[in-house]
C-alpha cells in the first residue's frame, strides 16, 4: 500500500536558517560550504519513480510550486479514452480543464484547448513540453494533446506561479506543463488492454518491452486504435484515433541516448456550442446538434449539416536526447526536435461552409550544461524553436453548401505566405544550493522571440486550386495587409527558498517572471485607417506576468497539509481596445490585470487502505482598469472578475483498498463562472462525481486488471467548455457529458 510522502530532512539538518538568509545567486557560486546538489531528477528508464506521489503531490525537488501526477494518478484523472495530458492534470489544485466528452478526446478547433491555470487561459493552441522540448508552435491544431497513448507515459508536471528557468517552453504565464516518456523497461515484457463503453466507445492498446540487452540497449513499440459515437447529435467523435510509438534507450559508455518517435491520425465530427438562452435549458443539451443531413433552406441552414462540421489531423513527432558525463559532477545534454502536423477544420461559418488548413512543421534543439562548482548545482542551457504559421491563419477556403451535400466553391478568404518563419530563443542560468536547512535556486533567462514575416495575397478571382497554385494565380501581395518580421525581447528572473523549520514544517517561497504570447490576432484585425499592419505586428509585446508563491508544508505521520497564497501582475495583456487617435478597435498588448488567490491541498491515510486527498482553490482575476472597446462604449472591468473563472474550486477524493479490489471516487466542484464581462449571463456551479473500480489478480506469467469507470455518477447536466476570454462574451457554450460507463481488462506481463 502506497502512502503519502512526507519531505523528510536530510541526514543531519539543523538549522541553518540565520547565516543564510542573504545568499544570492552570487553567493551559491562562491561559498565553498559543501552541500548536495539538489538538480531535478531525470528518469533513465520506464520504471515507477519511488518518489511520486500515488494520486498527486508537490515536487519535493521543487522550491516554487509545481505538482506532479504519477501513473495511478493518471489513471485515476486522466481521460478515460487514454491520451491527453490536459486531463491527467484536471484535478490539480487551481486548474480548469473543461471537456466536451467523457473520454477527453475532443479536440476544440482554435487556439483555446479548454485548460486555465490560477484563472489564465492558455491561448494559441497546447501549452505544455514533452520531455522538456515543445512539440508544437502557436497554433489552432490539436498539437502533442492526443499523440501520447496514458500507457506511454511515467508522470506530467504542472509548474504553476514563478516558473524556474531552467523548465523550457514556448510561453509559460498560465503555468508550464510537462509530460514525461515510460521508457523502455529494465525487463522484457509487455501490456495488452481492451477498452469498452457507452456511446459505441472501443479502444484497443498494445505494448511490448524487449527489456535491457547485453548491448546495453532497450526498445519499446506500442499500438492504439479508438473510435466513438458522439454523445450528442450524430456522428462519431473520434472517428478514429489510430497511435503508433517507440522508444529507445541506449548506453554507450559515458554516453546515454534516447530516442522517442510517435505517428498519430486523428478524425472527428465537431460538437456544436449552444447559444446562451439555449445553455440555461437543461432539457436541449442532449437535443441541439448538427442536423444528421443537409435540410432547411437557404446556406446557413444547410451549413448546419454534421457533414460541413468535422476535422482530420495527422501529428507526427520524433526527438532524441543525448546525455554525455565529461565527469563526476558535470554532463552536457542535447535534444533535437521535428514534428509535423497536417490537417483541417471544416465548419460553418454564416453562409458558407469554411475550410482551414493547417500544415504545420516545428523543430528546434535545447542543449544544457549541468555541472557543480563549490557544492553548487549550476545549469546553462540555450533552447530554440522555429515554427510555421498557421499562428495566424494563412488559409482559408469558402464554400456555398447545397441540398445535395455537395460543396460549390464560393471563394479564398485567407491567401497569405510564411516568408520568414516564427523564431524563439531561450538562454538560461540556474544555480542551487543547500545551505543547511535552506534550499536557494535562482536563475535568468533571456527570450528573444522573432516573430514571422507573412505576406497577404489578393485571392479574388483565385478558384478552387492547391495552396501553391492559389499563390501563383493571385494577383499579388497586398502590401497593406502583409508584416515583415519583428522581434520581441524580455528578461525573466527567478528566485526560490525552501526552508526546513523542522522535520514536520516546510517553508516555500518563490518570485519570478512568466511570458506570454503576443497579440498575433492583429495580422487578422480589420484594417485600421491610418494604421499600418506592420505598425501593429511591430507593437507586438509578450505578456509579462510579474508573480510571488508562499507556502508552507505541514507533514503528519499519515499525511500532509499544504496551504499556499499567490499573487500575480500582469502587463501588455491582448485585448481587443478602441484607439481614440485612429477612431477603431484593434487588437493590442496594452491591459494590465492582476490574479491573487489561496490554494490549500492535502492528503491523510485515514485506516490502513483508505487515502483520502483533495484541494481547495480561491482565485481572484480581474483588470485593473476599465477597458474602451468603442467609441462609446466602455466595459466596467475594474476590479471585476473575468469571465469564465470561478472564484472556488474543490476537488475531494479517496482511495480504498481491500486485497485485490479498489475503489476511488473523485467529487470534483465549479464554481459559478461568468458568460460575459458585464456579469449578467452566468453558468451555474456543479459537482460532478467519477468512480473508478479496480480488480487485480496474479496470473500465468504476469497480472490481469479489471476496471470500471462510472464517469459524472449522479448524471448532473452542467455547461463546460466555453469560448469566453477577457473581453468576449462567450457565445458557444458546451455541455458536459451525461453519466457515461467504460470498461476495461488488461493484461501485463
Amino acid at each position: 500500500m502506497k502512502q503519502f510522502p512526507v519531505h523528510a530532512p536530510p541526514a543531519g539538518w539543523r538549522p541553518a536558517f540565520p547565516r543564510c538568509c542573504a545568499a544570492l545567486l552570487s553567493a551559491l557560486a562562491c561559498t565553498g560550504v559543501p552541500a548536495e546538489e539538489a538538480l531535478s531528477p531525470i528518469l533513465v528508464t520506464g520504471e515507477a519513480d519511488e518518489s511520486q506521489a500515488p494520486w498527486f503531490d508537490s515536487d519535493p525537488d521543487s522550491p516554487s510550486t509545481v505538482y506532479r501526477v504519477g501513473r495511478e494518478g493518471i489513471e485515476l484523472f486522466g481521460g478515460k479514452g487514454g491520451s491527453n495530458p490536459y486531463s491527467m492534470i484536471s484535478r490539480l489544485p487551481a486548474v480548469q480543464v473543461h471537456g466536451t466528452d467523457a473520454w477527453g478526446l475532443v479536440n476544440q478547433q482554435g487556439g483555446n484547448k479548454g485548460l486555465r491555470v490560477r484563472g489564465e487561459m492558455a491561448t494559441h493552441g497546447a501549452n505544455g513540453t514533452v520531455e522538456g522540448m515543445p512539440l508544437n508552435g502557436p497554433g489552432p491544431g490539436p498539437g502533442y494533446l492526443f499523440l501520447l497513448d496514458a500507457e506511454n507515459i511515467a508522470g506530467v508536471s504542472l509548474a504553476q506561479g514563478p516558473v524556474a528557468p531552467d523548465r523550457f517552453s514556448l510561453y509559460d504565464s498560465s503555468g508550464q506543463l510537462d509530460t514525461r516518456i515510460l521508457w523502455p523497461k529494465a525487463e522484457a515484457g509487455g501490456l495488452v488492454s481492451l477498452g469498452v463503453g457507452e456511446e459505441d466507445f472501443r479502444r484497443r492498446f498494445v505494448r511490448l518491452d524487449t527489456g535491457r540487452l547485453a548491448s546495453d540497449t532497450a526498445l519499446f513499440v506500442s499500438a492504439s486504435k479508438t473510435g466513438a459515437d458522439k454523445w450528442r447529435g450524430s456522428g462519431q467523435s473520434p472517428k478514429r484515433r489510430d497511435t503508433f510509438a517507440m522508444g529507445l534507450t541506449q548506453g554507450l559508455g559515458a554516453l546515454d541516448m534516447k530516442f522517442f518517435a510517435a505517428h498519430n491520425e486523428m478524425a472527428a465530427d465537431n460538437y456544436k456550442g449552444l447559444s446562451y438562452e439555449q445553455s440555461k435549458d437543461q432539457s436541449l443539451y442532449d437535443e441541439i446538434d448538427y442536423d444528421e443531413s443537409p435540410t432547411g433552406k437557404g446556406a446557413a441552414a444547410l451549413a448546419n449539416w454534421q457533414g460541413y462540421n468535422r476535422q482530420a489531423f495527422k501529428t507526427t513527432a520524433a526527438f532524441a536526447e543525448f546525455d554525455y558525463a565529461l565527469g563526476a559532477d558535470t554532463h552536457l545534454v542535447f535534444k533535437p526536435f521535428y514534428s509535423k502536423e497536417d490537417g483541417e477544420y471544416l465548419y460553418a461559418s454564416g453562409n458558407v461552409v469554411r475550410k482551414w488548413r493547417i500544415d504545420q512543421k516545428i523543430y528546434g534543439a535545447i542543449a544544457e550544461l549541468h555541472t557543480k562548482l563549490a557544492g553548487t548545482g549550476l545549469t546553462f542551457g540555450y533552447g530554440w524553436v522555429s515554427s510555421e504559421p498557421p499562428a495566424p491563419a494563412t488559409r482559408w477556403k469558402d464554400y456555398t453548401p447545397n441540398a445535395a451535400g455537395g460543396l460549390t466553391f464560393s471563394k479564398w478568404s485567407m491567401l497569405a505566405d510564411v516568408d520568414q518563419r516564427h523564431d524563439l530563443h531561450n538562454l538560461f542560468a540556474v544555480a542551487e544550493r543547500d545551505f543547511g536547512a535552506l534550499n536557494v535556486k535562482a536563475g535568468v533567462r533571456y527570450v528573444r522571440d522573432v516573430l514571422p514575416s507573412i505576406k497577404y495575397y489578393d485571392p479574388a478571382g483565385v478558384g478552387d486550386l492547391s495552396y501553391e497554385d492559389a499563390l501563383d494565380r493571385s494577383r499579388g501581395e497586398v502590401a497593406s495587409r502583409s508584416v515583415d518580421s519583428s522581434t520581441i525581447e524580455e528578461w525573466a528572473p527567478y528566485l526560490a527558498l525552501r526552508y526546513r523549520l523542522s522535520p514536520l514544517i516546510e517553508l516555500r517561497a518563490s518570485a519570478g517572471r512568466n511570458l506570454g504570447t503576443p497579440a498575433f490576432d492583429s495580422f487578422h484585425s480589420p484594417v485600421v485607417s491610418g494604421v499600418s499592419k506592420q505598425q501593429l505586428w511591430s507593437d507586438s509585446e509578450m505578456e509579462v506576468a510579474d508573480g510571488i508563491d508562499l507556502a508552507v508544508r505541514f507533514n503528519f505521520a499519515r499525511g500532509y497539509l499544504e496551504p499556499l497564497l499567490f499573487y500575480t501582475r500582469y502587463r501588455n495583456k491582448g485585448v481587443s481596445l478602441y484607439d481614440p487617435e485612429y477612431k477603431a478597435s484593434y487588437t493590442q498588448n496594452i491591459a494590465d490585470a492582476r490574479r491573487f488567490g489561496l490554494v490549500l491541498a492535502g492528503g491523510w491515510e485515514a485506516l490502513p487502505g483508505l487515502n483520502l486527498f483533495g484541494n481547495l482553490s480561491w482565485i481572484r482575476a480581474e483588470f485593473e482598469d476599465d477597458l474602451q472597446t468603442g467609441a462609446n462604449t466602455t466595459l466596467e472591468t475594474e476590479g471585476e472578475q473575468l469571465p469564465d473563472v470561478p472564484r472556488r474550486m474543490a476537488t475531494l477524493g479517496a482511495a480504498w483498498t481491500h486485497g485485490r479490489f479498489s475503489l476511488s471516487p473523485v467529487l470534483h466542484y465549479m464554481g459559478r463562472r461568468y458568460a460575459n464581462v458585464e456579469h449578467t449571463q452566468t453558468m451555474a456551479a456543479y459537482s460532478v462525481t467519477n468512480l473508478d473500480l479496480a480488480y487485480r489478480v496474479p496470473v500465468s506469467r504476469g497480472r490481469l486488471q479489471a476496471n470500471l469507470a462510472v464517469i459524472n455518477l449522479f448524471d448532473k447536466r452542467y455547461i463546460g467548455f466555453n469560448n469566453a476570454n477577457e473581453t468576449n462574451n462567450g457565445s458557444s457554450f458546451f455541455p458536459g457529458a451525461p453519466r457515461t460507463l467504460m470498461a476495461k481488462l488488461a493484461y501485463e506481463f
